[in-house]
């Protein structure tokens, strides 16, 4: 299958490096290679060892754009020297899809993506702490009105399903869905200043039907053009959510079921503050949200993120970007899943440092080192690895039709 996938993505790709035509469909392909060292590539808390893997990479977008209409479907692929999706550089086969519609009173968007990769590959996401395959189905899309020239209603929503390939002795993470939708009104006191209110209804199921989190959030917003390069961003509100688990008793040998209800409540927000330059972009934010991340409920996470980019020439740029991560899941089948020291906790750090040239407008090579570390309890066990990645790209001509 992967040398098929190889085959014709590649075929693709080479058939599009031709002249550009007329017409709103274009082709930008991109294939390049990846040679990865990685200290603890399966992020164990003891008997490591190190891993060398080449992979090829592969992203096909195509695209449709007029005046009013834009679709986007983008095939993208990293096929590596090794099978498995245990590691952190595991094989990841994806197909994103977009498309999106405006006009001078309304606005929308539709985006969709069909996955297969490794839980280990969105780590900072995740915090679930093993790595087995991961199958994604999601949607989600928004729908913005313009009221008058102050005011917009938007509405959004998303679905996803995730299903994790573990070992018939392994039941760590839960098989899901997961539906969330609400509604966000703007409103602009001036050219600087917007204030936000924000709901948001939220379904996380576990597709064996054991276990249910039904969550509901309102939340006040306000955004402010400090400059015309600094953008600060903040909402704040209260969260709450009912979690649910079906189980049963013995009771002299008669079963009952039984459903262990508890709740989960309190204050969520985010804060952001962005620098859009010419050549320095610079960009951090604080947030707390229940977040599906694999476990059994819905897990209250807490993210802080710091990232920066410099574009120093023609020929090079930098990049820099760290993540700590820290999410509280209630667990099951304890009489009640309410948050306490017993439930489990993970702790994620991730720092990234790239850099990238641009011998050519169509060759780049890449050179990214970064640190992943992992603390996760009860029992308290601490994992931590370290990578260096050289990538080399090409980028082909965009072509029209």
């Amino acid at each position: 299958m992967k040398a098929r996938l190889l085959a014709l993505m590649g075929f693709v790709a080479a058939s599009s490096a031709r002249a550009d035509g007329e017409g709103p469909w274009s082709l930008e392909p991109l294939l390049g290679v990846s040679a990865e060292y990685t200290t603890n590539p399966l992020l164990l808390s003891a008997g490591s060892h190190a891993e060398t893997r080449a992979a090829a990479l592969i992203d096909v977008p195509l695209r449709y754009d007029s005046s009013e209409w834009e679709f986007l479907v983008r095939p993208n692929a990293r096929i590596t020297d090794k099978t498995g999706y245990s590691a952190l550089g595991s094989d990841f086969e994806h197909l994103d899809g977009a498309a999106s519609y405006h006009d001078e009173l309304d606005s929308a968007s539709l985006q969709t993506e069909l996955a297969r990769d490794s839980s280990l590959y969105y780590l900072g996401g995740l915090l679930n702490r093993v790595g087995v395959p991961r199958d994604t189905i999601s949607a989600s899309g928004d729908w913005t009105r313009s009221l008058n020239a102050r005011a917009q209603l938007s509405l959004d929503g998303s679905w996803q399903r995730e299903r994790y390939d573990q070992p018939e002795n392994l039941d760590l993470l839960v098989n899901y869905r997961y539906v969330s939708a609400g509604p966000t009104f703007a409103y602009e006191l001036s050219e600087r200043d917007t204030i936000k209110v924000l709901g948001n209804y939220g379904l996380y199921d576990s597709l064996s039907g054991a276990t249910k989190s039904t969550s509901e959030s309102a939340q006040l917003g306000f955004v402010r053009f400090l400059s015309e390069m600094w953008k600060l961003s903040t909402s704040a509100g209260y969260s709450r959510s009912v979690n649910t688990e079906k189980t049963a008793i013995d009771f002299f040998g008669f079963i009952f079921p039984i459903t262990e209800r508890s709740t989960q409540a309190g204050t969520v927000y985010t804060a952001s503050v962005t620098r859009q330059g010419e050549r320095l972009t610079l960009s951090g934010s604080v947030s707390r949200a229940l977040q599906p991340t694999g476990f059994a409920f819905l897990s209250r996470q807490d993210s802080y993120n710091l990232g920066a980019t410099y574009v120093a020439s023609e020929r090079w740029d930098f990049a820099f970007g760290t993540s700590w991560i820290k999410a509280v899941s209630p667990q099951v089948s304890s009489g009640a899943a309410e948050l306490s020291a017993e439930d489990v906790n993970n702790r994620y750090l991730n720092v990234r440092l790239a850099a990238t040239w641009h011998w050519t407008p169509q060759w780049s090579l890449a050179v990214t080192a970064n640190q992943v570390s992992q603390q996760y309890s009860p029992p308290k066990v601490t994992a931590a690895s370290t990578g260096i990645n050289i990538d080399v790209v090409r980028r082909f001509l965009r072509s029209q039709f």
